[in-house]
């Protein structure tokens, strides 16, 4: 038997490293630059806190760590997702190990490892990179306390359910999830009455309380922020909105994998045993939710990234059940595909004699910022008494990083959407001269604040025969105020 898991666990291993190498060969070639959401956790990062507009401060604590290991370059920005992506596999592989058997346990961490979304996640820092790591520890010794209840497991569930909460707010239908295994499990109904449990929650909640503290200061930024981005007013039923959610998860999951994780919820296979149960309910937790949120405003396609920990090993057990295990092996070999296509989408255009456009390049939004960028610092150069100045958070978040210059955000109607309007706030500096870079003229608003407002320039990036990145440049004098 030791023999076997042996082989399995190098075969994995064997894998998984080559995997590995072509996307650090990919990251490190890739000529593309930063996403604007990346740039904007860049900037979380040079000054850690217990908190953030819109999120826990895990992710700039990470990207904090690897920028001061490895300098400021994109890959050392990024490099934080590839760290933890095969830590957080082999998580699984000891999760499905701890419920099944060893050739379960390989499938397992095989196919979460090229899932798409880990594909794609793999060269983009995110929050959902610490999420499921953490998500993955937690729910290990969670299963790991049910089965052995020993205080060391129910600690352990309970520290990395407080670092899983400080990755990022949806870590709750953690506990939602535990609540409902309680309910619907009869067996472990006990532990409502285990002080382990309530120990275990009470860690949770005292490695949280730090960025509870940093809300309470901030008047609740995050909370009111995460209400916001679900969009729940007005109409609340966008039928359009559900299935182009519920559609992009056969892209997240893998058309085979989520074709059969609705095959089990459907024959209603998650009943044959507690295992399938636990299994299931910590994955419908997040996905149900989710696909109602939709159904009501909006949903992104990672928003129920956290439910393909569980669904993995759930459809991964129920297809080696089933003795598909071919299957498995073929959904290994399209995600690879679908990613390689995707990692080398440029070329294969080229190839193809295809012409990109805005609408059939799926790069538009991290190209030409670098570029514009510099054009930017070039023409400030001119006007050295002046601060650099954007009116959007896109915009902030990509000439903040590359100029290396501290972006201000234009902010007129004094609103707190994003990061920037809680803390580079215009008012602290009324007096100063700004060279101002914005899409739209509007002299006459500009005007209002400043003592003076001189247009001096444009700069245009052509990134295709649809699409450029046009700016105008404006020189502003004395800042009065809001």
């Amino acid at each position: 038997m030791k023999s076997e898991e042996n082989k399995y666990v190098w075969t994995l291993l064997g894998l998984m490293g080559i995997f590995w190498l072509y996307r650090l060969f990919v990251l490190f070639n890739a000529p593309y630059d930063l996403y604007f959401d990346e740039a904007y956790y860049y900037n979380w990062a040079q000054n850690p806190d217990w908190g953030y507009y819109s999120k826990p401060p895990m992710l700039g604590w990470l990207i904090w760590a690897t920028t001061s290991l490895f300098g400021d370059s994109q890959v050392a920005i990024k490099i934080g997702a590839m760290i933890l992506y095969p830590l957080t596999t082999m998580v699984i592989y000891f999760i499905a190990k701890e419920l099944f058997d060893v050739k379960t346990a390989f499938y397992s961490a095989l196919i979460f490892f090229t899932l798409p979304s880990v594909w794609m996640s793999s060269l983009i820092i995110s929050t959902d990179v610490v999420l499921l790591f953490f998500w993955s520890l937690a729910l290990l010794f969670f299963i790991k306390a049910l089965k052995a209840e020993k205080a060391r497991d129910w600690i352990l569930a309970g520290v990395f359910s407080g670092l899983g909460l400080m990755s990022k707010y949806n870590f709750i239908f953690f506990l939602l999830s535990v609540v409902l295994v309680f309910v619907l499990i009869p067996k472990y109904r006990k532990h409502f009455s285990n002080k382990y449990l309530y120990l275990s929650m009470f860690i949770a909640f005292i490695i949280f309380l730090p960025n509870l503290i940093w809300n309470y200061n901030h008047d609740f930024v995050s909370f009111t922020h995460t209400k916001q981005i679900s969009h729940v007013s007005g109409k609340l039923i966008h039928p359009n909105k559900f299935f182009e959610f519920f559609g992009a998860q056969f892209l997240v999951f893998g058309p085979i994998l989520f074709f059969f994780y609705w095959v089990i919820v459907f024959k209603r296979a998650f009943m044959k045993n507690d295992t399938y149960l636990i299994l299931f309910l910590f994955s419908i937790t997040t996905l149900g939710f989710i696909m109602i949120l939709s159904f009501m405003s909006r949903s992104f396609a990672n928003w129920a990234a956290v439910t393909y920990v569980s669904a993995t090993i759930l459809v991964v057990a129920y297809l080696v059940a089933e003795k598909k295990e071919k299957l498995l092996k073929l959904s290994v070999v399209i995600h690879t595909l679908l990613a390689v296509v995707f990692f080398h989408y440029h070329a294969l255009a080229d190839m193809a004699g295809m012409e990109l456009t805005r609408k059939n390049d799926p790069y538009k939004r991290v190209s030409g910022w670098s570029d514009i960028a510099q054009m930017i610092a070039k023409e400030q150069q001119k006007y050295p008494d002046t601060l650099l100045l954007a009116d959007g958070r896109a915009e902030v978040a990509e000439f903040d990083y590359y100029t290396k210059m501290k972006t201000y955000i234009f902010n007129p109607k004094k609103e707190m959407d994003n990061h920037y309007h809680l803390t580079r706030d215009l008012n602290d500096v009324k007096g100063k001269n700004f060279f101002f870079v914005t899409e739209n003229i509007d002299k006459e608003a500009l005007e209002l604040y400043f003592e003076s407002v001189q247009k001096v320039g444009r700069v245009n990036k052509v990134l295709y025969p649809d699409f450029n990145r046009t700016y105008h440049l404006f020189y502003l004098k004395n800042f009065r105020g809001y």
